[in-house]
């Protein structure tokens, strides 16, 4: 279960440049819950990732994960709680290195084991197991290098090395925005597949409004720094982009009325 309570970020305090990127954020994810987070840019949303993973320190606020409060870590620490998959598909992974290795390695940072343990049979039949889940045909392909494999090939294997660390959390900063949308479509069907597999709670931060009605069970939006509308599967299903942007302007209507 992530739980976030009265989380705040000021950038350039005190200065014409001053700009409030959380202003005091609540949000509580059960475990196992696919949360979707939406909305224009400087809205908050990839400053909300990069405080949950540490890598950005925050001026007030909790983060906690299943009931520990991981405000106090550095990033390493936390990384062996939580994965993130970034936008660019050259992040993530080591290029000169094949599949199975790169999976090794992720396996092995979560583990803190040795390299001695090494690529073994057992392991090979597990990775190819792992890729399989993905429907591209990686699990063929262990001991290609990753350097020749296609931006969609790349982030669905990023995908997987995340996924393979059992992360409490797994955070998606915007994972196919650089990627054309048949190739989006596709590692979004691997997504979801991983995530049920896993049983991740998981954070998504899109731009595409299709995804974040289609994928999850909750969607919510954020607006300089505020989560402004938070609708559950229910309340999602069926819901048009044209009905989405509607039903935000309301909500930010009554917030305006209310300030």
């Amino acid at each position: 279960m992530l739980s976030i309570k009265q989380l705040c970020k000021t950038f350039y305090p005190g200065t014409p440049d001053e700009k409030t990127a959380l202003d005091h954020v609540d949000l509580e994810l059960d475990t196992g819950s696919f949360c979707v987070v939406i909305g224009s840019n400087g809205a908050g949303k990839s400053t909300l990732l990069n405080a949950i993973s540490g890598k950005l320190p925050v001026d007030g606020g909790t983060i906690a994960l299943d009931g520990e409060d991981i405000g106090p870590l550095p990033v390493h620490q936390r990384a062996r709680l939580l994965a993130r998959v970034f936008q660019d598909p050259m992040i993530g992974t080591a290029p000169g290195m094949s599949i199975e290795e790169n999976l090794l390695l992720a396996e092995l940072r979560a583990s803190r084991r040795s390299l001695k343990f090494g690529l073994t049979a057992a392991r090979r039949r597990l990775f190819r197991d792992r890729l399989a889940l993905l429907g591209l045909g990686l699990e063929d392909r262990l001991d290609a290098r990753v350097e020749l494999l296609s931006g969609g090939q790349r982030q669905a294997l990023s995908l997987i090395m995340a996924v393979s660390t059992n992360p409490r959390l797994l955070l998606l900063d915007e994972h196919t925005a650089a990627l054309d949308p048949r190739t989006a479509g596709l590692v979004m069907e691997a997504t979801v597949r991983a995530v049920a597999e896993f049983g991740l709670t998981t954070l998504m931060v899109t731009h595409n409004m299709h995804h974040a009605i289609e994928y999850g069970d909750r969607l919510i939006m954020m607006e300089a720094g505020r989560i402004k509308l938070g609708l559950g599967a229910e309340e999602k299903r069926g819901l048009t982009v044209e009905e989405l942007v509607a039903r935000f302007q309301i909500a930010d209507d009554k917030i305006l009325l209310s300030d």
